[in-house]
């Protein structure tokens, strides 16, 4: 690899890099605040020396890309060692020169660059891309509800709130204890306390019971039932707190259907 410091990443570096984060984030080697910035200055780097930066910390089993070696610049010492050899070069060429008794011309020894190495790649290898979570389709749905489910081991929860207009996501369950978790997704999982106590009686659904497939065909009905194509919807919320319900907010209204896909009501 080039010894330029300034080379550039690319997209691939970019997501290898958030999935190495991704994963430390759910190991539990940073806070929900630390992971959020560096996947922003992931996303916003521009060379793999940026990129390894944010990772350097952290264990991970990711193959990260190489940043290019640091340039340092010569000692001086370094520098008169070349200067010296320079000239005992030229002094040895020119005493060489000197001392030939015939006309045939000496052929100096071009000095030639040393090939640049080339960084081989195994054959058959697939990189890694980290891909954020996809909450509009059936199996993005079903992705996001797998990684939880892997995660923390249930499928038992309150309320599943996704805010479609930022990627983000809050699951509401209850702990060991029975106090209200509210468990915050930004790319990761970061569990917290929930301090409202407006969830403290609602009722759980199992969570594996909802049809991803008809909510995200429900969702993109939703404008042409609120009677307008051009709405945008913001979020969806699957919760049992009165009754079992999904609700599509859009910056027109709001439509609510229950876990079957019947809509309950429409408010604009």
């Amino acid at each position: 690899m080039s010894g330029n410091a300034s080379k550039r990443a690319r997209e691939i570096d970019r997501a290898t890099t958030a999935t190495a984060l991704d994963r430390a984030y759910s190991d539990g080697q940073m806070t929900y605040e630390e992971h959020r910035l560096r996947i922003e200055r992931a996303v916003a780097a521009v060379t793999l020396s940026d990129l390894r930066a944010l990772t350097d910390d952290l264990q991970t089993d990711v193959d990260l890309p190489e940043p290019p070696p640091r340039h340092y610049e010569p000692k001086r010492r370094v520098l008169y060692a070349l200067l010296a050899v320079i000239v005992v070069a030229v002094g040895l060429t020119v005493f060489l020169l000197d001392s030939q008794a015939d006309d045939e011309p000496i052929m100096a020894a071009v000095p030639t660059s040393s090939p640049t190495s080339v960084v081989e790649v195994a054959d058959g290898v697939t990189p890694i891309v980290a891909r954020p979570f996809v909450f509009d389709t059936a199996a993005g749905l079903d992705n996001f509800r797998q990684q939880y489910v892997d995660r923390f081991g249930s499928s038992e929860v309150v309320s599943v709130s996704i805010r479609l207009i930022d990627q983000r996501a809050d699951i509401y369950r209850f702990d060991a204890n029975r106090a209200v978790e509210d468990v915050a997704v930004y790319g990761g999982f970061d569990p917290g306390p929930y301090s409202s106590s407006s969830l403290n009686d609602a009722g759980t659904f199992d969570w594996m019971s909802i049809d991803h497939t008809l909510v995200a065909n429900v969702l993109a009905g939703v404008p042409e039932s609120l009677g307008n194509p051009n709405a945008v919807v913001d979020s969806l919320t699957i919760d049992n707190q009165e009754r079992p319900e999904i609700e599509f907010r859009t910056d027109s209204g709001r439509i609510l259907y229950d876990f079957a896909g019947n809509p309950i009501a429409v408010y604009k």
